[in-house]
Parts: structure tokens; sequence; C-alpha cells
């Protein structure tokens, strides 16, 4: 069947010049020179060339697609070709001009999209490898890898960039989802030279500005969508979770090389080509990074398996490849455009930033996370991309919203624990080297946070270093009538199945230190754990206890006032100070004792554990507790110091809000 248009579009063609319009007499008649004339003028007509999309159309309608790649068939896959690049063509000339872009988009694409989308399954089938093509084509056809590309992913950029149609397709139709998921992981394995477009010669970013197209086409489909759909989609065409996962940190490094790859923009204005390249994939970047955190935020998500196979790593290196390039200003005009000015670069740290951050917050072992943040170099990249004096900043709005800020703001929380005080001491050392108080004290509200974060991370790797600190417990037999030492990761200890935290050398011992009083400390030592076996706070609990000596000798006189203040119930009600930890600046908050239990439930210790301490009248508090956070969990501890010192005689060394013994510590194994 020939090719037809009504009488209205064919009147309308009429406006082209004389020659287009034989080209396009030409093509109507299965010319595909001609229809290769047309597409190839489309630049030169600029806005008359949406007269040309009924032409197009009626290409695509007249002939059925094709089963697969046969000679018989070679006209109608060439003329097929050229009217889906005509269509390509004429969005792509529309830029961001929304106002139009939206009309011309649904009048070329979205009114068409049950004829298009055949065409384009067809040619991603064919000829995006693994295709099914031929090893050798039938004379006539010619169909570039980029060529195939554009046609498949281009009609989807545009509808989802121009209208809300595209955008609920790729959220909401499982065969759209999976045919982008497919384009999605042939892109990621195509070299450069794969994806060269033979009218656009030397241009090194063409297969980075694709990758970035298809980083922001993967948030699209994640937004709003059912949890386990798109995960199961996206899994299914990687191969599986695992190839699925190193995908998606495989566009991170990628689009991170690419970005670091390209010349330095001579200018730094929209006009200039190199530097409106950098914008885009730097943005497409950032999207691959939040499509990262949205493979791990869902059912079905592998969240965890990013993070072991090294999301943070990758993360920081983006960071510290990129925050120079991305911050260095124009000192013109576009350092305050929307979409390529500082503030839009700026976004893209921020949203590495907020991965750390998420992660910080929902991991499973978020102790794990900031160690490996810090060992790749979290603190010396907060510090080196705080505002600088060339931009605009609304400092009381950093204060609360920018993303650097509030992870900085977070880290002091995690400085109790010995897996992250481990490596925070050499992070400092590394600071101390390197001096970025310069480049740092330019931004006001950074330098602020930091000065009260730097003096939190001395002052608790300190108590870390201290032979105070050690988890005494986990490498040495807790029989008193022991003295065997042993590493903390030896199989044969025994544990302790009620206390969850002293390890024996034999039964022997286990049975020796129940009888010499264990069976009395058992239940508080478990109480200080939240009556959970959480392996971090069980290997941190001697440093949060110098924590809660500290705090409790530092502010006192808070304390004071703060029992001035409880309300109790009876003069036998007692009083419990909370010192919480899983906030900084830390907390105090005081309660009786019946209030405490009403306010925490079952999440604290045992109720009678705390009954059983006894203080002197002069202390201001009867009991403590210390609260900290674990990823989403928060965990109600007995007061660890009261709880190492009845069992062990332990003490925190610690008088007068100072440390006040002079012996090193015993080396931590």
């Amino acid at each position: 069947m020939a090719p037809r248009i009504n009488a209205r579009d064919r009147e309308a063609l009429r406006a082209l010049p004389r020659l287009m319009q034989r080209k396009v007499d030409g093509a109507l008649r299965g010319s595909v020179e001609d229809l290769r004339d047309v597409v190839g003028s489309l630049n030169q007509l600029k806005d008359v060339t949406p007269l040309l999309l009924p032409v197009f159309h009626a290409q695509l309608e007249a002939y059925p697609v094709p089963d697969g790649i046969t000679p018989d068939v070679v006209p109608v896959i060439m003329l097929a070709k050229w009217s889906m690049g005509g269509i390509v063509q004429i969005c792509h000339n529309l830029g961001n001009n929304i106002s139009l872009g939206e009309r011309i988009v649904h009048d070329a694409v979205a009114s068409k999209w049950e004829m298009l989308f055949p065409w384009m399954q067809f040619f991603s089938n064919n000829f995006l490898p693994p295709s099914q093509r031929p090893a050798a084509l039938p004379h006539g056809l010619s169909v570039s890898t980029y060529e195939a590309l554009r046609i498949t992913i281009h009609p989807l950029s545009t509808l989802c960039q121009f209208t809300t149609t595209g955008r609920q397709l790729m959220r909401m139709n499982p065969t759209v989802q999976a045919f982008f998921f497919r384009a999605w992981v042939i892109v990621d394995g195509l070299k450069s030279d794969d994806v060269a477009d033979p009218l656009r010669e030397g241009d090194k970013n063409l297969s980075a500005l694709i990758r970035a197209n298809m980083c922001s086409l993967s948030v699209i489909c994640m937004e709003d969508t059912p949890a386990s759909l798109p995960v199961s989609i996206i899994a299914s065409a990687a191969g599986g979770t695992f190839p699925m996962a190193s995908l998606a940190l495989r566009y991170i490094r990628r689009m991170t090389k690419e970005v670091s790859n390209m010349p330095e923009p001579r200018l730094r204005a929209r006009e200039n080509v190199d530097f409106s390249s950098m914008t885009v994939c730097a943005t497409g970047l950032a999207q691959a990074i939040l499509f990262m955190q949205s493979l791990g935020d869902r059912e079905g998500g592998c969240q965890e398996l990013l993070l072991q196979i090294g999301s943070i790593r990758t993360v920081l290196s983006a960071v510290t490849t990129l925050w120079e390039r991305l911050l260095t200003p124009a000192w013109n005009s576009s350092d305050n455009e929307p979409d390529i000015g500082l503030a839009a670069r700026r976004r893209v740290l921020y949203i590495a930033y907020r991965y750390i951050g998420y992660s910080m917050n929902c991991a499973n072992d978020s102790a794990l996370v900031i160690s490996q943040a810090l060992q790749h170099g979290l603190l010396e990249c907060l510090l080196r991309t705080g505002s600088s004096r060339a931009e605009r900043v609304d400092n009381t709005k950093r204060f609360d919203d920018d993303h650097d800020i509030q992870l900085l703001k977070e880290l002091p929380r995690f400085f109790v624990f010995s897996k992250v005080l481990r490596v925070l001491h050499p992070a400092l050392q590394r600071l101390d080297r390197v001096d970025l108080q310069e480049r740092a004290s330019q931004d006001p509200v950074l330098w602020e946070v930091w000065q009260a974060v730097d003096s939190a991370a001395r002052t608790f790797t300190n108590f870390h270093e201290l032979p105070e600190g050690a988890p005494f417990y986990r490498y040495q037999c807790c029989s008193p009538k022991c003295s065997l030492n042993f590493s903390e990761d030896v199989v044969t200890a025994y544990r302790c199945s009620g206390c969850m935290l002293t390890r024996y050398c034999s039964k022997d011992c286990q049975k020796d230190a129940w009888e010499s009083g264990h069976r009395i400390h058992c239940r508080m030592l478990r109480s200080a754990l939240a009556n959970q076996d959480v392996r971090e706070i069980r290997k941190s609990l001697p440093v949060i206890a110098m924590i809660e000596s500290w705090i409790c000798e530092e502010r006192v006189n808070e304390i004071r006032a703060l029992d001035k203040d409880t309300v109790k119930t009876s003069s036998e009600d007692r009083s419990i100070v909370e010192v919480d930890l899983s906030v900084y600046p830390i907390e105090l908050n005081m309660y009786s004792l019946r209030e405490y239990f009403l306010v925490c439930g079952s999440h604290t210790f045992e109720r009678e554990v705390a009954e059983s301490i006894t203080t002197s009248e002069e202390s201001p508090y009867d009991v403590v507790a210390v609260k900290v956070r674990l990823g989403r969990e928060y965990y109600s501890l007995f007061s660890p110091a009261t709880a190492l010192g009845l069992a062990f005689g332990w003490t925190s060394g610690i008088q007068g809000g100072r440390y006040i013994h002079e012996h090193p510590r015993a080396p931590d194994t």
C-alpha cells in the first residue's frame, strides 16, 4: 500500500520550497533517496518542519513491521529508518521550548505511539547488539548502531521531556519499561566507536551524551512506580540482581570518567559546546546516582548489595574527581542560569552527599557505611566543596536544606562506634596534613558546623585510644580466676548466651564466673546492650560508657536543672537521665522512672534492673540511660558505665570532665 496523506496536509506542504515539494512527492511514491534528502534538509527548513510529520507518519503506516531482515523488505526498512529519523530530528530541534514542544511532540509521537513503538522494537531487536541481524546485510540496507539507538531511545526521551503521557508510560507500562531497560543494558556495553554518528565525525562526547540521556530516563521510570515492578524488570533485563547492581555502579563510574575526560571549556557559557556537553553529562551522573538510590530503596531492591560492591567508594570517587571542574566559576551571567549555573552543577555534588546520607540512615550496618566514607575521603570532600565567593548563597537556606551541611551535622552521632573511630583518627590526620581551612572557611555555615564536628571527633577518638575504651571482654577470659588472653576472632571461646558479652576460655571458667557473681551481673550487662545482640554496640560499649561518663561530668549542672523540673508521682519514684547519642549536639532528657518506661515501652532495658541500682543522695539522678542509633533502629541502653563498673570493676578514668589516668591503651585486636 502506497503512503497517503489527506488533502489538508497536502495543501499545507505547499508552504515548502518547490524543490522540497518535489522531494516529498518522490518520497510518497516510495523513493528512499528522496525521503533521505527530505530528512537531510530539516535543519534548513526550521519552522516549517512540523508540516512534514504527516509524510513520515504515512510512510510508517503504509507498511507492516517486518518479522525480520530479508532482501524483499529492505526498501520498507530504509523508508522506516528515514521516517523515524525525521520525526526524531523535528523533536530534537525543539531544544527546551516547552510551550511549543508539548504540542509538536503530541502530534509527532504521543498521538502515534501505537504505530511508532513496534518500529522502535524492530530496530532495537534487529540492529542493537546482541541482535538478530544477519552477518551480512542485504544490498541497500544500512542502519548503524547510532541510528538504531537514536530511533530506539529518542522518541521516549522526547515524550518524557514534553508530555505527561510519556512519563506515565515509563512509570506504569511494563512493556515499555522492559524495552527501555534492555536498551539501558546494551548502552552500557557499547564503546565510543560503536555509537559514532557518520554526520558528526570527531564528536567524542556523543557516547557520553547518550549515556546521560539513559540515566535521566532511568530515573523517570522509577518515579511513583509500584515498588516491586521496576526492580524485577530491570533485574530481568540485566540478567539478575548482581548484574543489575553492577551496571548501576558502572554507569556512575563511566559518567564520571566521561566528564573528567572532556576538554576544559575555553568559555563557560551555553554557546560553548564543550561546556554544554559537560553540564549535560554531569546532570546525567547525578541521575545515575539517584537511580542507584532508587534501586536500593524499593521492595526487592539491592541496597545492601550496592554497599557491598562499592557504591560509597564509587560516589565519593566521582566527587573527588569532578568537584573542582564543577565548581569552577565562569565569572559571567552563566553562573546564575538555572540549568547550567553554579547552583545546577553543585546539585550534582549534593545528590552524591544525599546518597551517602541515605545509606548512613538506612543501611543494616550504618557504621560500616560511615567507615567506608571516611576511608575514601568524605571529610576532605565536604571541606573542599563548600560554597565559594562566586556563589550567591542564602546562608539560612543553606543551613536548613543543603545535603553537605545535613550530612556533616549528622556524622558525630556515629562517633560513638569503634568501627567508625578506628578510621576517623587517620582521616583527621589526613586533614591536618592537607590544611583545608582556607578553602572551607570561605563558606561560613560549613566552617561553623565543621568546627563543632571536628571538636567532637577529636574528643571521641581520644576516648577510643585510651585503655578504658578497649572492649577487653572480647579478647580475655572474663573469669576472675583466669588471666588468659585470646584473639577476639577465636571461635572456640565460650560466650555467655545471657548477656551476649562475656567470653571464656573454657566451660570451667564460665562456671567459675557465674558462681563468682556473673549470675548477678548478667542481666545488667544484657540491659546495657538493650537486650539485643548488636555486634557494633557490643564492640563499642566501653567507648559509649566513656562518653556517658564524660557527658554526665561535663554537664552535671544542666542535669541538676532538669532534675528540679522533673515531676515524680511519689517520693519513692526515681529519676532517670537519658544521654541521647542518637543526635548531635548530644541531648539530655530527664524522666521519672515511671514516665521513662511509659515513653520507651518495650524498646529499652528491663525496669527491674534500673530499680536495683542505688546512688548517693548527692547525685542529681538515680539511673542513666543511653540512646544510640544504627541505621533505622534506635537502642536504649542501661548505663554502660554502671554495668561495666559493677561487672568488671571498670572505670572511665574521667573526673571533673577530664581524663586522669596516665597509662597507654592495650592493643585493640
